[in-house]
């Protein structure tokens, strides 16, 4: 794994880089809300705009094939798919 890693072009790890702090940004509010620490939720509207965006980027990577954007989309519609069913279903 760390050959694969340390192989793989500059491009790729900024990818790769990219990916965890991109979604790292979602994790706070989501665990927060779940384990709840805060009430705070951020506007439906936001989250369902985020939503459609990941939804239209992961459709783009799936037809070019491009490993870090469909995990990354994946990733970010699986975390926003929470935080919308925390905002649309309260407890």
């Amino acid at each position: 794994m760390l050959t694969k890693l340390r192989n793989m072009p500059m491009t790729d790890k900024m990818g790769w880089i990219g990916v965890i702090f991109l979604q790292g940004a979602t994790l706070p509010t989501m665990i927060a809300n779940v384990l709840g620490w805060s009430a705070t939720l951020p506007p439906l509207s936001m989250v369902l705009m985020v939503w459609i965006g990941l939804a239209c980027y992961f459709y783009r990577a799936y037809k070019q094939r491009d490993t870090v954007y469909m995990t990354s989309n994946g990733i970010g519609l699986f975390f926003n798919t929470i935080l919308l069913a925390l905002i649309a279903l309260p407890w």
